[in-house]
């Protein structure tokens, strides 16, 4: 697909695009904070190896035809309408029907929440900066580094509702941590994600109790 989409812009004279990429091309690193410089060959699940791929594409099509492109690594999206096979998702519709929520890696996992308020703010930022002849990969992201059962508590509390929690072995492909360094991201555009996780969290748990159409 993301082939196609590069192809047609070269076929076309279209010469600048911004895409999604993913914290997911990082596999299980254990240096932190994650930034752009890194070598990332050693993905851990097809998602992330897929959006490794795209970066590749985005690369060639740059150095042979000059196609100017943004590959963002997004890190944990969250916020209203946003997928409903995520995580926050499920959590919320199994804690208000009472249903048992499903904790991988035993509760252990931390991640880098970054909320769509904040993600659009930068992907608009980013469209009016990107220019010609330029290849860019750059972190989207919180900055900060959250434990999956403070989360789970966060929810919990807007919910004004206990989890039943089931604990479970981590899943082949999950990454345990991510923690994006934002420096280049500031560079960039001079901002960088502001809304913590105590206040996203109330925002979707809201959106949520409001939406829920089961």
């Amino acid at each position: 697909g993301f082939y196609n989409i590069l192809e047609n812009m070269r076929k076309n004279n279209i010469k600048k695009i911004i895409y999604a990429s993913s914290s997911s091309v990082y596999g299980n690193s254990k240096n932190f904070p994650l930034n752009e410089k890194m070598h990332t060959s050693k993905q851990i699940s097809l998602y992330g190896s897929t959006k490794k791929y795209n970066e590749i594409l985005a690369h060639y099509y740059f150095d042979m035809f000059k196609i100017s492109s943004y590959g963002l690594r997004f890190f944990t999206a969250y916020g209203p309408w946003g997928r409903p096979d995520m995580s926050i998702f499920k959590f919320n519709k199994n804690i208000l029907l009472g249903k048992k929520i499903e904790v991988y890696n035993h509760g252990k996992h931390l991640r880098d929440f970054t909320f769509v308020d904040d993600i659009i703010s930068c992907v608009f930022r980013l469209s009016k900066k990107i220019k010609n002849k330029e290849y860019k990969i750059i972190n989207i992201a919180g900055g900060k580094t959250v434990k999956l059962m403070k989360l789970i508590n966060l929810i919990e509390k807007n919910l004004n509702k206990k989890a039943k929690i089931k604990f479970l072995s981590i899943q082949k492909g999950d990454v345990v941590k991510t923690h994006a360094s934002t420096k280049f991201l500031r560079q960039n555009i001079g901002f960088i994600p502001q809304t913590k996780i105590e206040k996203g969290i109330k925002i979707f748990c809201d959106w949520f109790l409001k939406e829920k159409n089961f």
